[in-house]
């Protein structure tokens, strides 16, 4: 297996690979774009299966079937996210692994009848109003490559990220507490991801930093977009105003 130079005729192939892979975030779309992440194959003159990673996350296209579809299964880091793929991938992997192979339930959720109104007043009459900040740039030097819940590695710098996505930060006390920012950004948008310190969960904080986040967005023509992992994510979205779009299966591999 190698990776697969992002070359204009190289993402037309990708993009052909996965034409019919489902849409759950944006990760697909940051490939096929050279935003972020990349992609494996078994032969970059030739490639007959795809791997398309970014982050904990990957989606596979091509021949399950053949050797080098087992081969790229073989490769498969444990706790890493199986998202869903091309027809046969999940099968494939189902009888390789059997029982190593466990479920996922995640969440979709349409930005189509966001309001700005209520995202600001949302922002206005959040008990955190005067704590959350815009992400600039010297905090994003200070955590970058840090171990931190503010995970930016998905960006070439924290420069990258200051041009192309967006965050908001909940600081107490000279400490950060809470974040809601764009993990991944590519034309499309972004994707929202939010991490509140367990101290300060249901005190609204989680609900006042994705408000600012996604007030933002709407202002700037940009979609905010919500994959939930977890009911409490699900809950959030529908009081910012997402609607429920259904739910998808998703897998990993245990040790």
């Amino acid at each position: 297996m190698t990776p697969l130079p992002l070359t204009k005729t190289n993402r037309i192939t990708v993009a052909r690979a996965f034409r019919h892979v489902p849409r759950v975030d944006l990760s697909i779309e940051c490939v096929l774009e050279a935003q972020m992440g990349h992609v494996i194959v078994d032969d970059s003159a030739n490639p007959s299966v795809f791997k398309i990673e970014v982050g904990p996350f990957f989606y596979l296209a091509g021949d399950a079937a053949s050797q080098a579809g087992r081969k790229m299964l073989t490769s498969i880091t444990p706790y890493t996210l199986f998202m869903p793929s091309a027809p046969g991938w999940i099968e494939a992997a189902q009888a390789l692994y059997r029982d190593r192979l466990a479920t996922m339930q995640r969440w979709e959720f349409s930005a189509e009848n966001l309001s700005a109104d209520h995202v600001r007043n949302l922002c206005q009459i959040s008990a955190w109003h005067n704590a959350i900040k815009r992400m600039e740039q010297p905090f994003l030097d200070s955590v970058w490559a840090q171990d931190h819940f503010v995970d930016l590695s998905d960006f070439d710098s924290a420069e990258d990220f200051y041009r192309r996505s967006i965050g908001f930060y909940a600081e107490v006390q000279d400490t950060v507490v809470g974040a809601a920012y764009g993990s991944l950004a590519c034309s499309r948008g972004i994707e929202v991801s939010i991490f509140v310190l367990p101290d300060y969960r249901r005190q609204g904080m989680a609900t006042g930093l994705a408000a600012n986040l996604i007030a933002w967005c709407l202002s700037h023509n940009t979609d905010a977009h919500w994959d939930a992992a977890n009911e409490p994510s699900c809950d959030l979205a529908i009081k910012l105003g997402y609607t429920s779009a259904g739910s998808y299966i998703a897998h990993y591999l245990k040790e």
